[in-house]
């Protein structure tokens, strides 16, 4: 007898699997793993047990008797070598699961955690776990944080953009060496920023929700896939709420490298980490990172983090990925992070404000 309600493994024709899912209706990420193909899919475990429990009995009876048996569009054999493995039990988590052999940055924790029972509960990474890395270089790229004040810098009834200086700054920066990547904090209208800097052509603008966005130099890298979103903190009580990481995967469309974006505008109150503390905040950045990132990326994590360096939040991340910069607005609340070891830097420079009360930083890595 099938239970759905109870965990079990059963192996199915690939095809059969396929067919079934395309039965079942939208709403279930596309894509099945086999032998030959390596690609994934979750799905949840009702809808699994449904289909297990659809295929397997006529499986399993006919299996028991030696005879192939096909239906629901497979067949199914002794001999099959066309399988896949389902694993009936309740995700954690829905996100898929990377190989740690093949991906050095794939999640591992230590079993403690900070803030425990709070939504935003962060686990300690493993002891040997960490973002850094030696880059292969041979190619640099340029980026760019800044927080731009945005309702007093471009408030109607304040600055009302301040005759485009945060704009003129930016253009002045890729002078000498076009912007790879920029992130903003308090931003409202990214694509307002690249029309002020003469960059709309050329850019593309990404995010602004949370007031976080990021823009990349479209004719250079190709974005793959899409931005994503993942709360990590919460400033404390009675100030503005959560508190976000935005990340995005870019292609160099020349040299095939990859590198993978972040830019996080940190809790308030500075120095804090917000209602689950430096730590949580820390390791649930460090955790977004790790699942998104794929093992060939060159990692860049900027932005203001509402934490200067002397800071638990700070003090936790640099244990982990390496801090390139830090500027001295607030007593230096904005960075750069980096997988890549300090090696790989060959400038930092601060921007001045362009009208904000933050500075702009820039810097040129080799990846």
């Amino acid at each position: 007898a099938c239970n759905p309600s109870q965990p079990y493994s059963v192996a199915i024709s690939a095809q059969a699997l396929a067919q079934a899912i395309l039965a079942e209706g939208p709403g279930i990420a596309p894509g099945y793993h086999n032998s030959a193909l390596d690609t994934n899919m979750m799905m949840s475990k009702a809808t699994v047990a449904g289909i297990a429990c659809a295929l397997l009995s006529q499986s399993l009876s006919a299996l028991a008797s030696g005879v192939e048996t096909c239906g629901v569009g497979g067949c199914l054999s002794e001999n099959s070598q066309d399988h896949v493995l389902l694993q009936l039990n309740s995700p954690v988590r829905t996100k898929l699961v990377q190989s740690q052999s093949a991906n050095p940055f794939a999640w591992r924790t230590s079993g403690n955690t900070a803030a425990a029972g709070q939504w935003c509960e962060g686990q300690e990474p493993a002891p040997e776990w960490s973002l850094k890395r030696s880059c292969p270089g041979g190619l640099d790229i340029k980026v760019m944080t800044y927080n731009l004040f945005w309702w007093n810098l471009f408030g109607q009834q304040f600055q009302n953009g301040n005759g485009g200086s945060a704009g003129k700054l930016i253009q002045a920066s890729g002078v000498d060496a076009p912007l790879d990547f920029m992130v903003f904090q308090e931003c409202e209208d990214g694509n307002r920023v690249l029309r002020d800097a003469g960059l709309e052509a050329t850019h593309a603008a990404l995010g602004i929700q949370h007031a976080i966005a990021l823009a990349y130099r479209k004719d250079v890298w190709r974005l793959e896939g899409s931005d994503v979103l993942v709360d990590v903190a919460e400033d404390q009580p009675g100030l503005w709420g959560r508190r976000s990481l935005l990340l995005a995967r870019f292609k160099h469309v020349a040299s095939g490298k990859t590198v993978l974006l972040a830019n996080h505008h940190g809790p308030l109150v500075v120095g804090s980490g917000g209602i689950c503390g430096g730590k949580a905040t820390a390791w649930n950045i460090l955790r977004a990172i790790a699942e998104h990132a794929q093992a060939d990326d060159a990692i860049v994590l900027m932005g203001d983090f509402n934490s200067e360096a002397s800071s638990e939040t700070v003090q936790t991340l640099d244990r982990y990925i390496n801090r390139h910069y830090t500027g001295v607005s607030f007593r230096g609340v904005d960075h750069i992070f980096s997988s890549c070891e300090n090696m790989h830097i060959k400038e930092v420079k601060n921007l001045g404000n362009g009208g904000s009360d933050h500075d702009a930083l820039a810097e040129v890595l080799t990846i």
